[in-house]
This record gives C-alpha cells, sequence and structure tokens, in this order.
C-alpha cells in the first residue's frame, strides 16, 4: 500500500534529523571523507523532502465513479433521476393519479358514483429519447391506462368492474430538424385532439365537448311512462378525429411562426389529414386545429371533417369554439360547441380557471335527435401538490321527434395527482 507524501515526507526528515544529529559524533570517531559522505546524504534527504512538499496532494481512497447519483442521502426526498437500462436513452417516467366522485339525477331516480374520470385517467408513461447530432433525433412512448369505475361508462348501480389496464401508446419515432417527424406504432393519429384545442385551463378534466367522457353511462329517462332510453355517451360525440390507433404518422417541422401539418396511414385502411397552428399575436395566445377523416370500409361513417379554435387574452379571459361534422350513411350528424373563461393566478397557490360552456349535437344516434348540454366548472391548480382540485356541475338534455326525456343534472368533483 502507497504512503502518502505526507507520511513519507516525515519519514524523511525524521531520517534526516537522525544523520545530522549523529554528524558530530560521526565526525569525531570517522575518518574525514566518511563525514563528507554522511553530508552528502543529508543534502539527497533535504532535497527529496523540499520536493514532497511542493507536489499535489493525493486525497485518500478510489476516485468516486462518474456513475455515482448525484441525489441527496435524505431518506425523506425522492431521487428526482430515472436511469435507463441503455446509456445512449434519456428516459423519462411520468405519469397522473385522476378520482372523482360524481351525483347524478335521471329526473325520476340518483346515485352517487366513485370513478376514474375518463377525461384526466388514471395512467402512467415511460418516454425515452436519444440524440444522433443537432438534427436527428429518436424516441419512444410506452403509455397505460388504468380503468376501475370509469366515468364514461359507470351509471345508476353499475357495478364498478374488474381492474383493467388498456393500451394508450407503444410507438417510437424519428424526427429530422428539417424534415419533420415519423411515427410508427400504436398512438395518436393526425387528427387525434384536433376537436379539443382548449386555452381555458379545463379541457382535460372537466366542462369540455367530449360530453359522455363523464355521466356517460347514466340513462335519460322517457318523461311519459319512465322507460329507459340511450345514456349520455350514445347520443354525444365530438368528433375528434380518429383516436390513437396503430398507424404511420408524419407531421411536417414547424413553420410560418407556428403552422404544423400531418398525416396518418391507420389499420385498417383508414387515413386522415390535420393542421395546426400555435402562436401569438401581440400579446393574445392563439391555437387552433382542422382535421379530416377518410374512415374507407371501416365501420361507423365515412367521412368526417372537424376543428377548435381557442384564444386567450393577456388579462386571462379566453374563448373556444370547435365543430364538426360526420357523414355516417344515410344521414349527417354535426355539433357545434362555445365556451367563455377566465384563468388567473387569484389565489397565490396555482391558476384559478373558471368557465361556461355550451354544446349542440344533431341526428347523431338517430335521424332527428337533439342533444344539448351546457355546463359551468372551476378547477384549482394546488403547484406545490402538482395537483388539479375541480368541480363542475352539467345539465344534458335530449328528444327525438317522437320522444321527450327527463334532463339529466350531474355534479362531479375530484382530483388530478401529477407526477
Amino acid at each position: 500500500m502507497r504512503m502518502s507524501h505526507r507520511i513519507t515526507a516525515t519519514l524523511l526528515a525524521g531520517a534526516a534529523l537522525f544523520v545530522v544529529s549523529a554528524a558530530p559524533t560521526l565526525a569525531q570517531q570517522a575518518p574525514a571523507n566518511e563525514v563528507e559522505a554522511l553530508r552528502a546524504q543529508v543534502q539527497a534527504l533535504m532535497a527529496r523532502i523540499d520536493k514532497l512538499e511542493k507536489a499535489p496532494s493525493t486525497p485518500a481512497g478510489p476516485p468516486a465513479s462518474k456513475d455515482a447519483p448525484l441525489v441527496s442521502a435524505d431518506v425523506f426526498k425522492a431521487p428526482q433521476v430515472t436511469q435507463s437500462g441503455n446509456g445512449k436513452i434519456k428516459l423519462m417516467l411520468s405519469g397522473q393519479i385522476g378520482r372523482a366522485v360524481q351525483y347524478a339525477d335521471d329526473g325520476f331516480d340518483n346515485d352517487t358514483m366513485f370513478v376514474n374520470n375518463s377525461q384526466g385517467s388514471t395512467r402512467i408513461r415511460v418516454a425515452g429519447t436519444a440524440k444522433l447530432d443537432d438534427n436527428w433525433t429518436a424516441g419512444s412512448d410506452i403509455e397505460f391506462e388504468t380503468s376501475s369505475g370509469s366515468s364514461r361508462t359507470t351509471g345508476f348501480g353499475t357495478d364498478a368492474g374488474a381492474f383493467s389496464v388498456n393500451e394508450r401508446k407503444a410507438e417510437f419515432w424519428v424526427q429530422h430538424k428539417s424534415f419533420g417527424r415519423l411515427w410508427v406504432g400504436q398512438g395518436d393519429t393526425a387528427t387525434n385532439v384536433t376537436s379539443e384545442v382548449d386555452l381555458s385551463g379545463t379541457a382535460t378534466l372537466i366542462s369540455h365537448n367530449d360530453i359522455g367522457s363523464l355521466f356517460g353511462g347514466v340513462l335519460f329517462r322517457n318523461k311519459a311512462n319512465r322507460a329507459a332510453g340511450p345514456n349520455i355517451n350514445t347520443v354525444f360525440n365530438n368528433f375528434d378525429g380518429l383516436s390513437r390507433d396503430d398507424r404511420i404518422r408524419y407531421d411536417t417541422p414547424t413553420f410560418g411562426g407556428g403552422f404544423m401539418l400531418s398525416t396518418s396511414f391507420i389499420e385498417g385502411g383508414a387515413t386522415d389529414f390535420a393542421g395546426r397552428y400555435t402562436g401569438k399575436i401581440g400579446t393574445t395566445e392563439v391555437s387552433g386545429a382542422i382535421g379530416y377523416v377518410d374512415n374507407d370500409s371501416r365501420t361507423g361513417f365515412d367521412t368526417q371533417t372537424n376543428g377548435s379554435l381557442s384564444v386567450k387574452f393577456a388579462n386571462g379571459f379566453n374563448v373556444t369554439a370547435a365543430g364538426g361534422t360526420r357523414d355516417i350513411g344515410p344521414r349527417d350528424s354535426d355539433f357545434w360547441y362555445g365556451k367563455l373563461g377566465y384563468l388567473a393566478n387569484v389565489t397565490g397557490l396555482g391558476n384559478s380557471s373558471f368557465v361556461v360552456d355550451y354544446l349542440v349535437q344533431k341526428d347523431l344516434a338517430i335521424a332527428g335527435g337533439d342533444a344539448k348540454a351546457w355546463s359551468v366548472g372551476y378547477v384549482q391548480t394546488v403547484d406545490a401538490f402538482a395537483t388539479d382540485f375541480y368541480i363542475s356541475y352539467r345539465n344534458h338534455s335530449y328528444d327525438t321527434r317522437t320522444t321527450q326525456y327527463k334532463d339529466i343534472n350531474g355534479l362531479i368533483s375530484g382530483a388530478r395527482v401529477r407526477f
């Protein structure tokens, strides 16, 4: 085991001191040539001591590993590091918990339901990215959603059902700064979220145009004989593209100050096209999208056109509009949607979002079907908790040419915890 410079210097100094102290005695007993030899040894030892004292010190123990995690030993602080098994991939783990309590009254009966908010559902995601150079990057996404008592399907007296895990994304992508991005696998089609562009701060939780995602399993009741009719999820649809599916998708690079074009080819033969814009006009934020779908031979409908636009002013007030039309063979179905909102940090805890919205749906479930919905909602973000708390009231009405139904009134409150 090698001694430190300091220990070595101390030993050499001791040896030199011994030689110097012994020199007079030795000088009396030894010939002159031996005394000269001793003096030479002392000078050599002193030179070596001087050299060692000037040398930089080396810390004891092995060098620190480059792979040592840079996290505190404090057990109360969660490490902010997710490490990939492949050192070339930057890995990110994220997700959310979304649970709520909803109460509904169908005009004759009522019920309280404990649900997973299907608009802001409980999910977990693992995303990986890698960089070749300043132009080329690649990545992958795996995202799963858990479902236990989905707010889209739960109705009066409905059992929550077995806990299940649903696939949302399983894809990879390659991107070049000048040529755009190519996606392959299960994920967002080009037109997904083209009906749901919204700057109000509430769209992924409450008071949004996907009406059936909340109270969706609750049935309308015939005013005359109390008979059960269709549920909320059946008579409302926001025609939001082709959602997520197995596809190949291409996105252009952003151009013209915020524009982007997309297209995808979906398993089963469908194709879709979308255009998006996100930017600012002065101090006003503007975001919009438009989509077109050719469903080819897949069942459900033939073609569909839809879009949405949202504008948020510097003072926090915002307005959102959306609409779409779907060719379902013997007829077309249309929807129109509007929302007014205000978003600001009025509590000091995080953003507060207040909204009121209204939607009209025509001829979806059957010809002559007329569905309407309106709501008021409030979302309070608490930044310190990374949590969004919310409450909303919504009224749903539905009538056909031959039948009138009681309105369904619903109240929902819950939270989404993001990690």
